[in-house]
């Protein structure tokens, strides 16, 4: 059975009279109790005024009628500092008309908010506001809501609960260097020396073999042989193999290896910004970035990803793990890590990767030295200000 303080929580759930109007009814009736105990008249005209006022409150909270909202926004990307239009356009599709109403949009932590007049059959009105940020993230804008009730806030209702948008601020990047994989080309480059059964193209002819798919088999050369030595002479195309280059991108999250937040910012910078440029240089790139992972889509939606990263407590090894799961033919793997990330932990994270790829750990280290090394198979870049990545990015590609 229901406690009295649980029917009395359901029952201001359930309504639309606010803490305030539940106020002024206790006074409203308090006073008049006072005033009808004493035969104070003026109390009991306080306490009669309260009541009525919070019934004329209720009334105008149960009016109205629900009218259209759309949302909109233009971009839906922009960079830390830049403007987004916002434009609520309220529309009324009934046959009678609609009573003014308060509109309220969520912009990120603040609220806009709009007094919508009342509103004719059919009639449409827009509403612009600008929505401008400051850093990297996603801001959220909506639900709109229709707020009915009185001016002195005794009753409440919302209705029309509108969609969510997303605005993206991306993360600034930096202009880098054509890269170079070093271990596998697309497939309009040089071939690998992997042999295959089929491929594209083929770069050698053989001798037939018993067994060899006579698919494979290459007439004109075979015709020119046989012609020449003058029996059957059977030549076979000789395939090597050509794979598409796989960029792997770990963003390690974890705010501790930083230091503080703009420094984990600059991780975020670089990160993004290898990522794109291998994407310009129509690599396959697959981003794990501390609890967000994109898979190989396009620049606009890789900047998304790291537009959603928050600080994170995963390690270097389940990144790495979760990067194998979603592209396990990676190729390369740039990991970018705050200074404070040991080389047992980078060494453990190649592990889980694979010795056929190939590691570069950029370490974000302000205020340090910029230089390049190689510990243990793996290729170390310490970065002590973002102006040098493009000059590691270069050195590291020319190895």
């Amino acid at each position: 059975m229901s406690s009295p303080r649980h029917l009395l929580a359901l029952l201001r759930e359930r309504s639309v009279v606010t803490r305030t109007g539940w106020g002024a009814l206790v006074v409203g009736v308090l006073v008049g109790l006072v005033g009808w105990t004493f035969a104070w008249e003026e109390a009991r005209i306080i306490g009669l005024a309260l009541v009525v006022l919070l019934g004329v409150a209720v009334l105008m909270a149960l009016g109205g009628s629900r009218v259209d909202l759309d949302l909109q926004l233009h971009p839906v990307r922009v960079s830390p500092g830049g403007v987004a239009d916002g434009s609520l356009l309220v529309s009324n599709p009934r046959s009678r008309r609609v009573a003014p109403a308060d509109l309220e949009v969520p912009v990120g932590s603040r609220v806009e908010a709009f007094r919508m007049p009342s509103l004719g059959p059919g009639v449409r009105i827009d509403f612009p506001f600008p929505v401008r940020t400051t850093r990297r993230g996603v801001v959220l804008v909506g639900p709109v809501t229709t707020v009915l009730g009185d001016p002195f806030g005794l009753a409440r209702r919302t209705l029309n609960a509108s969609r969510t948008v997303e605005l993206f601020v991306h993360p600034r990047t930096v202009n880098l260097p054509s890269l170079d994989a070093g271990l596998i080309r697309d497939l309009e480059g040089r071939p690998t020396q992997d042999p295959s059964l089929s491929d594209l193209d083929f770069h050698t002819l053989r001798g037939y073999l018993p067994g060899d798919d006579r698919r494979h088999i290459h007439w004109q050369s075979s015709a020119r042989m046989s012609a020449a030595s003058g029996t059957t002479s059977l030549m076979m195309k000789g395939y090597t193999d050509t794979r598409r280059s796989h960029l792997g991108v770990v963003l390690d999250a974890r705010l501790d290896g930083y230091g503080d937040d703009d420094t984990f910012e600059i991780g975020v910078t670089a990160a993004a910004s290898v990522a794109v440029r291998a994407l310009r240089d129509e690599m396959d790139v697959t981003v794990v970035a501390g609890g967000h992972a994109v898979d190989r889509v396009g620049v606009a939606r890789t900047l998304d990803g790291f537009a959603r990263v928050e600080p994170d407590r995963t390690d270097l090894p389940a990144l790495a793990t979760r990067l194998v799961g979603l592209a396990p033919g990676t190729s390369i793997t740039v990991v970018v890590t705050g200074a404070a990330t040991s080389l047992a932990e980078a060494q453990r994270a190649a592990t889980h990767l694979g010795p056929h790829v190939r590691v570069v750990v950029l370490r974000v280290a302000p205020g340090e030295r910029s230089t390049t090394s190689t510990v243990a198979g793996l290729t170390f870049l310490t970065m002590g200000s973002l102006d040098d990545l493009t000059r590691l990015v270069r050195v590291v590609g020319g190895r």
